[in-house]
């Protein structure tokens, strides 16, 4: 099954049911539907057509979910965009993605409106989502709505690409993960089934729509359900349960990252006064899980994935086995026995480990990956016989349940979000006054794996250099949330026999790496 005839069914067989709620909007599986089909021929006037790839800078909002089952209608493939991208990082994606469309929202209109005509000989139509008039050379999203309701499909293999998400790794550039109409239902099926997500539930997320999270979790996992599905404009601490309580809300889906900040909210009489039943988060610190669950009462399902193996581990289907504060879970499952989802704990060579020791965290599924667009060597490399090779680090115990150790790659998750020290580092040595850089990820306290972005740096002789002035030099370079939030100079590194800064003896300097440094939320 595609994505389009898992969304066409759903319309079919309970029309009247409201699947999205936004702000004060109900809208109806049958609306939905037919805005998609006006949506995707719209888009085929201007010349979309299948296997095209298409970018989307939105908000959270309908017009985002209208745009993609659109694009995927059409055999189109999405390519979300981080809303926090700047110039530098919207061109290389929308070059490397050769991305023919843009569907683009008001708010982020100034990031691209430079970048056109020679910097991105590719892109043919810019659609515009905003109040104002659209800006010459544009598209109103609003005449996309004109279009009839009547769509012809065209053939769409569930093997077909239907998304490709750039998500940062060990390289300065982000790459495009590749995944599949099969990739998406199936994990959009194992997920309600491993929540226990029926038709008669209400899914709430604050995740912004352009992750995987909110697509192949929230979206999906609703679709394959029947159920109904909320998207909050943003997360707020002091809102989320209220917005529950406002949307009958029963499935609550946020990043580990949020969790402490809904749980130092002030203490109220009705905290547990409200309809949520599971909130799925990547993890809750074992100091207050339990008492989480007391205070909000709810059950926490934790969930361990990536872009590129979205079917992965979850804290196990209610009635199975407990779930362990700390741990990750266990392997998702599918209600058909046959789609097989294995997580291995592995050494270098791919063999299991034996229980209690740690290795190599891989998954193999039918719903990982295609590979990484244009990039057949670094496919390789991650995609072996099948296997997605995480560069996570984990142990199994004697349940059978996985643990989260650390990453064994170059790359700092913060808030969600998958960062390459390698991207900033050539930012901030950019500066005519830094002669060299180190960028590792530091714990945050936010969660298991969640890091704040730390900076080394070494300015040249003679120059004085002030961290404020680090942070404007990357404001506009970096997406925020990859400006570094401590900074520390240093007159030397420790480096190796061939002259490399080695970062794991950076990590030892000091047991708390916030130590004596400057800290940007703290000014």
């Amino acid at each position: 099954m595609n994505i389009p005839e898992l969304l066409e069914k759903n319309a079919a067989e309970q029309p009247e049911k409201v699947y999205l709620y936004f702000a004060d909007k109900t809208i109806t599986y049958k609306e939905f539907n037919l805005t998609a089909n006006r949506v995707a021929n719209a888009l085929k006037k201007l010349g979309v057509v299948k296997g095209d790839m298409a970018a989307i800078m939105l908000p959270n909002c309908p017009e985002y979910l209208f745009a993609w089952m659109g694009l995927n209608k059409l055999g189109a493939v999405e390519v979300p965009v981080n809303t926090n991208f700047k110039e530098a990082e919207l061109q290389y994606l929308l070059q490397h993605a050769e991305a023919s469309t843009i569907v683009i929202h008001e708010s982020f209109y100034p990031v691209l409106k430079n970048l056109q005509g020679p910097d991105l000989p590719k892109l043919k139509n810019v659609v515009y989502v905003g109040a104002g008039a659209a800006p010459a050379g544009t598209v109103p999203f609003a005449n996309l709505l004109n279009e009839t309701s009547d769509f012809v499909q065209p053939s769409i293999a569930d093997d077909d690409p239907a998304v490709c998400i750039y998500t940062s790794g060990t390289t300065d550039r982000p790459k495009g993960v590749m995944n599949s109409h099969r990739g998406w239902v199936l994990t959009g099926q194992s997920y309600a089934y491993t929540v226990g997500i029926t038709k008669n539930d209400c899914v709430m997320t604050p995740n912004p729509l352009f992750h995987a999270n909110a697509q192949v979790y929230s979206t999906m996992g609703s679709l394959a359900a029947g159920a109904s599905l909320v998207v909050l404009e943003k997360f707020s601490g002091s809102r989320i349960l209220d917005q529950a309580r406002h949307y009958g809300a029963t499935i609550l889906v946020v990043v580990q990252a949020v969790t402490p900040w809904i749980w130092k909210q002030p203490v109220k009489d009705n905290d547990a006064d409200n309809p949520i039943r599971t909130m799925v988060a990547g993890n809750v610190p074992k100091e207050y899980y339990s008492d989480f669950e007391k205070r909000f009462a709810l059950k926490i399902q934790t969930i361990y994935s990536l872009t590129e193996a979205v079917m992965a581990v979850m804290g196990p289907k209610e009635g199975t086995q407990p779930r362990k504060a700390g741990g990750i879970g266990v392997p998702m499952e599918h209600p058909n026995p046959s789609v097989r989802n294995e997580v291995r704990i592995a050494n270098e060579a791919g063999a299991e480990m034996p229980q209690g020791e740690q290795g190599e965290i891989i998954i193999r599924n039918p719903a990982v990956m295609i590979g990484y667009y244009k990039d057949p060597v670094k496919t390789a490399e991650t995609k072996k016989d099948g296997w997605i090779h995480t560069g996570d680090l984990g142990y199994r115990d004697a349940d059978g349940y996985l643990f989260f150790v650390g990453r064994g790659k170059d790359v700092i998750r913060r808030r969600g979000e998958l960062i390459s020290p390698a991207e900033i580092e050539t930012v901030i040595n950019g500066h005519d006054r830094v002669a060299e850089c180190a960028v590792i990820g530091v714990p945050s306290g936010l969660g298991t794996g969640e890091e704040e972005v730390k900076a080394y740096i070494r300015v040249k002789d003679g120059a004085m250099l002030s961290p404020p002035e680090i942070i404007d030099w990357c404001t506009g370079k970096l997406g925020e949330f990859k400006i570094p939030r401590y900074i520390e100079f240093r007159t030397e590194f420790p480096k190796s026999a061939i002259g490399r800064i080695q970062k794991n003896a950076l990590k030892k300097e000091k047991s708390d790496l916030t130590k004596d440094c400057w800290d940007r939320e703290s000014r």
